[in-house]
């Protein structure tokens, strides 16, 4: 299957997994670029001493290439950059933020940068000071989606940009796949499909559990962390959502676990929060209490108590296979899609992006 992302990443199939921060560790990473996508490992705001090593386990693991997300706005999130920068890491994601100086730094290197996107603006600002490709996420995506659709935003970016845009959000087989390449993207990005999966590092309860949810199960608000977020609908974040007050005196003593976690002393990262003003300091709170209800899917997999970021394609989750099994799974689809698509649509149609005219073997590794 050849697209603009696959030439662009020198990879077999124009499938990557989202870097999910505290989701997509090295073994995910490694499993999808075994697989023929690209692997992309989520930094989130790890210590940047966790990062570096994760980077060095991915390489350990595989030798295909590989990428590495950094939120430039999280604790930690600038420095994980220039972490990722330092290892010379082969495509670098960053969200959150301006990248233009990654940008100059990965280019010396041979590197390449995607930025995160939700919306027109930051696509154009991201071509703009050099990406190499963005990644989109429609409102349907998990976590910080925008408010445009898939559907939409895909076929207006793929008119405006000059480099490749990689759809996410709504996105979790094959016809997804083919749909995605025929609005225009290059490849797509995957984050509930790939946590759904047994290299997934989720309790196994909260697997089982998005196994049994459908498309609608999921909840979109800005209560979880102060930004506009999408989360698996549990009773956590029913909870959270809906509740009048925070729990202070519960917050406060967690900020301790956050700060050691974040390898921050936690007289910094209190003066640094309270320095930003009240709603910034409403919105830290909110993601100390979101982070330590994610760490319960990950330990006892408390279905009450814990809460993970999901999308709307968590209702099209139907298994949990190994990461091959479900990249080869992805594949067949997908040539079947267009094989029955060229039966019913004999006649090309002319003009559109020229990421949307992909040439699928016939054949592919078993």
């Amino acid at each position: 299957m050849n697209t603009s992302i696959t030439e662009l990443f020198g990879i077999q199939y124009p499938i990557l997994n989202a870097g999910m921060g505290r989701v997509a560790f090295p073994n995910m990473v490694a499993a999808v670029s075994n697989a023929g996508g690209l692997g992309v490992y989520g930094a989130g705001s790890n210590p940047p001493e966790v990062t570096r090593a994760a980077i060095r386990e991915i390489r350990s693991l595989t030798d295909k290439p590989f990428g590495a997300n950094a939120p430039l706005a999280l604790p930690n999130g600038m420095a994980n950059a220039k972490v990722l920068l330092e290892e010379k890491v082969p495509v670098i994601n960053y969200s959150m933020g301006k990248g233009d100086w990654i940008v100059k730094a990965a280019h010396a290197y041979g590197g390449k940068v995607v930025a995160s996107v939700n919306d027109v603006k930051l696509a154009l600002r991201a071509e703009a000071h050099g990406c190499d490709a963005v990644i989109a996420a429609g409102h349907e995506a998990a976590g910080h989606a925008g408010e445009v659709t898939t559907f939409v935003l895909i076929p207006r970016l793929a008119e405006l940009l000059k480099i490749p845009v990689i759809a996410a959000g709504g996105v979790a087989n094959g016809a997804g796949l083919v749909a995605a390449l025929a609005l225009g993207a290059g490849g797509v990005s995957m984050g509930t499909r790939f946590w759904t999966t047994q290299e997934g590092p989720m309790h196994e309860n909260f697997k089982n559990k998005a196994v049994e949810l459908d498309v609608q199960d999921t909840i979109f608000s800005d209560r979880f962390d102060g930004i506009p977020c999408r989360q698996m609908k549990t009773a956590a974040a029913e909870r959270m959502v809906n509740a009048k007050m925070l729990n202070v005196l519960e917050i406060f003593l967690n900020s301790f676990t956050i700060a050691k976690e974040l390898n921050i002393p936690w007289l910094k990262l209190a003066t640094s929060t309270l320095s930003m003003g009240p709603r910034h300091v409403e919105s830290m709170m909110r993601m100390s209490q979101m982070l330590k209800m994610h760490g319960l899917t990950m330990s006892s997999g408390d279905l009450d108590k814990g809460m993970t970021a999901s999308g709307q394609s968590v209702g099209l989750v139907h298994d949990l296979p190994s990461i091959a099994q479900l990249m080869q799974a992805i594949i067949a689809e997908a040539e079947a899609v267009q094989r029955r698509l060229a039966g019913q649509v004999p006649t090309p149609v002319q003009g559109g992006s020229a990421d949307s005219r992909v040439h699928m073997s016939s054949q592919h590794q078993a």
